[in-house]
């Protein structure tokens, strides 16, 4: 009972506060499967924010949360994404991708070459 009031008048750290949070995003947004909060893993943080990856036990889709902590309360903001947490711990270290290489692809997938190459690929 004394450990139950001490950890009550403990204050919590940054860590559990991003749990805690997790606890407000406990539906799957494709099959609505409780999640399980415990099985969420960080793959990148900073001293405000958390961005946590999330498998649904269930569907097996994964889900992307930032959790950032702000004064006193917290907010959180997901998506749905096709990218395992192995896929996304990867990705997270590349550099950002510039203006002039998003204006490049843009322009490339206007192309009707390129709606060619997905339909027939390996043709010239």
């Amino acid at each position: 009972m004394a450990g139950q009031i001490l950890a009550m008048l403990t204050p919590k750290t940054p860590l559990d506060n991003w749990q805690e949070a997790l606890k407000l995003i406990n539906r799957c947004p494709i099959c609505s499967e409780s999640y399980t909060p415990e099985k969420a893993k960080v793959f990148a943080k900073n001293e405000t924010a958390h961005l946590v990856h999330i498998t649904c036990e269930k569907c097996q889709s994964y889900f992307v949360a930032m959790i950032l902590m702000m004064g006193q309360g917290l907010s959180s903001v997901g998506m749905v994404t096709d990218l395992n947490y192995e896929d996304i711990r990867r990705l997270n270290k590349l550099p950002a991708i510039s203006t002039d290489e998003a204006i490049e692809s843009y322009s490339a997938i206007q192309e009707e070459r390129f709606l060619h190459s997905l339909i027939f690929p390996g043709s010239p």
